[in-house]
């Protein structure tokens, strides 16, 4: 009756797992709305749910946080990121704890966030204060930003990230801007810093070494600064990587933990991969969505700038997958293995138990020996399913360009450039430049 039970049960949970509404699907209605250009739409679709105490909160926080920052509305925007930022605080967590996440339904757990969301809160608290001329605030959320990055440790202790180059060269910029309202020879040296650490990290960047010569150089300058930000193209977005055994190196780390096993009376390694090959792998990879345009060249009379890649977020969200992958797969494998075995030899036992309760009825000590096993393994992988959960409406790269102008009204010509070289679109934007004053340009394209 106890083995009947626990089969209904599993069978059960299965059944209402794949009939529950994840994330994905309440997210898709204001994605569209996001994606079509109705940012303001889209984020009063996501609000509700930001008050609403739940799994998923810090997800609709990320989305409807970012969804005002596109419509302009910085100031409700950082209303909505500070609180996601409480939410979101980087907290360690040991690889055992995750690897036991993994064999759970993750998706029924509050999201923690992965670690380049978190820090991209206060990168995008950073430039709404920019955008809202709170300098010294900006300041504060483009530091958090590394400061949160290396409290990521690897296992050695080491960090796992490199700093952030997008949000030292915003941090850096924004005390220029201390600098030249204060007078503050200090700000001007920590911008000078920046600069530094900023060709360590980045040699090749064109702009920053005449940033930091402009900026040693004697203050009689009366012009100002057009900064534009550019934020292009779409996130990738998670996927599932398919059956558990289709990946060759996830199969090799199971084939490597069984050899590793003293395997119980009946169980057999090919047993344990024949009741494997229906599970999912649990970690989850990402898929590459559109970017279409490689960067931005803005032209104000004479002069002319593009923009230069300062962070990849595309890049950066896959690769720190891969490497979680790549961290966590032989140790995932060897707990899915012990279960599995676990699963097997209870399908043994049981059969044997009932085989002489019942005067050696192979039948029913075989039926017996089957419900147990495919009860076991039917509640293992409905649950071990991939979080799928991520942040949606994010560009695949942040951009930066700078051109110092006199005081005065311009008409800047902003043309997007695609990766062939073609111009893909063009847009005429009105600004005013005051003295020692800068003016933020932030652009977002949506393919």
């Amino acid at each position: 009756m106890k083995i009947a039970k626990s089969f209904i049960a599993a069978a059960c949970l299965a059944a209402m797992m794949s009939c529950a509404k994840d994330y994905r699907q309440f997210i898709s209605a204001p994605e569209e709305k996001f994606y079509r250009g109705q940012q303001l739409e889209a984020a009063r679709m996501l609000l509700p749910n930001i008050n609403q105490a739940g799994k998923d909160q810090l997800l609709f926080m990320m989305e409807a946080g970012y969804a005002l920052h596109i419509a302009e509305k910085y100031e409700d925007s950082n209303k909505v990121f500070l609180r996601a930022a409480q939410i979101a605080q980087v907290k360690p967590i040991s690889i055992s704890q995750e690897v036991g996440a993994l064999l759970t339904d993750q998706t029924a757990t509050n999201y923690r966030g992965e670690d380049f969301e978190k820090v991209l809160i206060h990168m995008y608290l950073g430039i709404n204060y920019l955008m809202l001329r709170s300098f010294e605030d900006a300041a504060v959320e483009f530091k958090a930003v590394n400061n949160e990055l290396q409290k990521i440790k690897a296992e050695n202790g080491e960090s796992r990230y490199k700093q952030n180059i997008m949000a030292k060269y915003l941090a850096a910029i924004s005390h220029e801007l201390r600098a030249d309202v204060n007078a503050s020879e200090e700000d001007r040296e920590y911008a000078a810093v920046e600069y530094r650490q900023i060709l360590q990290l980045k040699p090749e960047l064109s702009m920053t070494k005449n940033d930091l010569t402009y900026l040693q150089s004697p203050k009689n300058s009366q012009s100002g600064e057009l900064v534009i930000i550019f934020q292009s193209g779409r996130t990738p977005v998670k996927v599932s990587r398919g059956k558990l055994l289709d990946d060759s190196g996830m199969k090799a780390s199971v084939a490597v933990a069984i050899s590793m096993r003293n395997l119980a009376a009946g169980v057999t390694a090919a047993a344990v991969m024949a009741s494997l090959a229906a599970a999912e792998n649990p970690i989850p990879r990402f898929k590459i969505q559109s970017n279409k345009t490689k960067f931005v060249k803005v032209t104000v009379l004479s002069q002319q700038v593009a923009t230069e890649m300062l962070e990849n977020i595309e890049y950066t969200a896959m690769k720190n997958l891969e490497d979680d992958y790549g961290r966590l797969r032989a140790k995932v494998a060897a707990s899915i293995v012990t279960k599995t075995i676990v699963s097997i030899a209870a399908g043994i036992v049981a059969q044997e138990v009932t085989r002489k309760l019942s005067g050696g009825n192979k039948l029913l000590s075989l039926g017996a020996g089957l419900l147990v096993g495919a009860g076991t393994g039917a509640a293992l992988f409905a649950t071990m399913r991939p979080d799928l959960r991520c942040w949606h409406f994010l560009p695949a790269t942040l951009q930066l360009a700078r051109m110092r102008l006199m005081p005065g009204k311009y008409t800047a010509k902003v043309q997007y450039i695609g990766f062939n070289g073609a111009v893909l679109d063009t847009k005429y934007l009105n600004l005013e430049i005051r003295k020692k004053d800068k003016y933020f340009m932030n652009l977002r394209t949506l393919e």
